[in-house]
């Protein structure tokens, strides 16, 4: 249900990669996430933007669902899982899930068929609450990475420290674009000083006369004097950001959230610039060297867990026979 949605919004409406998804993956320990992928060209921060959007209004989607198209997905979804497997890859990934789980639990997928067979939609709102909605999740954990092409602009550790994610997701916007006579403080300026109540039509209009403002520092003045009244013709380039354009949205975006309270508290006072971590205006902690992040733990010493390899299948046998 949430690829479904998540695919045509980002990827058929908004075209903002060629590899958009959203699905669940577990690790080893049993831990299932959520995960939301996008590649291509698009300035990564608006991408995270565009995201984090769709989180947010999947949840009203959600609230809006009938019982009954809720039924009918619960049943189209259990249709594609009782297909037949159509080549070697798809039966090699469905072995090989268990085993790396270290669990060898091969009959999973008729387990999961049967949840599905009891699943309401109660059940659906009470999971998203507890564990997708960071407004309500009490355990909310989430982990960004982002990858940026080397066609796009990509702000500073600092720029990343100092300025909001979707003031940085603005001007990545306007830069992606070919408008680079403003500048990231420019930007950050004329978000706080925006008329919020305003329409994105004059929001759009307001950033345009700034724009040419700041591409024309010596202006182009014709001066004729008629009856002491001094008349001046400015003649200068005049850009139209659509009201459908990314720009419009990533400005409706910073608008909106420079209007809202932050919702995260500051996780320590310590500094970790030393391992290369930072935490952003947002309260979302910053690697921007993973390859130095990764050689500070190994001289830090932090121990790596480890456990003897027992199936779990193993581990009931011998419960069952004590």
């Amino acid at each position: 249900m949430v690829h479904t949605a998540f695919f045509a919004q980002l990827r058929t409406s908004e075209q903002l990669g060629y590899r958009v998804g959203a699905g669940s993956n577990s690790n080893k320990n049993g831990r299932t996430m959520l995960e939301f992928i996008i590649e291509g060209e698009s300035n990564p921060a608006y991408v995270t933007q565009r995201i984090n959007q769709f989180i947010c209004q999947y949840w009203q989607k959600l609230q809006e669902l009938t019982v009954e198209e809720f039924e009918l997905s619960v049943q189209l979804l259990i249709s594609v899982k009782q297909e037949k497997l159509k080549s070697i890859d798809e039966e090699f990934s469905q072995l090989w899930g268990p085993i790396t789980s270290d669990k060898y639990k091969f009959d999973k997928g008729n387990e999961n068929m049967e949840h599905l067979k009891q699943l309401s939609k109660d059940d659906l709102l009470v999971f998203w609450d507890k564990y997708v909605n960071e407004d309500t999740a009490q355990g909310y954990t989430r982990l960004d990475m982002q990858m940026s092409s080397a066609k796009t602009w990509q702000p500073t550790a600092e720029e990343f420290e100092m300025y909001p994610g979707t003031v940085i997701a603005l001007y990545g916007s306007l830069h992606s674009e070919g408008h680079t006579s403003l500048s990231i403080v420019d930007v950050q300026s004329f978000v706080l000083l925006a008329d919020a109540s305003g329409s994105i039509e004059s929001l759009l209009a307001e950033l345009s006369k700034l724009y040419v403002t700041k591409q024309m520092p010596s202006v182009s003045s014709k001066v004729t004097d008629v009856t002491n009244t001094t008349v001046v013709n400015v003649e200068g380039p005049r850009i139209i950001f659509e009201s459908l354009s990314k720009i419009a949205t990533a400005l409706q975006m910073a608008i909106s959230s420079a209007n809202k309270a932050p919702k995260f508290v500051m996780l320590s006072k310590t500094n970790f610039a030393n391992i290369d971590m930072k935490q952003l205006p947002e309260g979302i902690w910053l690697i921007n060297d993973y390859k130095r992040f990764q050689q500070t733990q190994a001289l830090h010493g932090i121990l790596v867990p480890s456990c003897k390899l027992v199936p779990l299948i193993a581990e009931s046998a011998q419960a069952d026979n004590n």
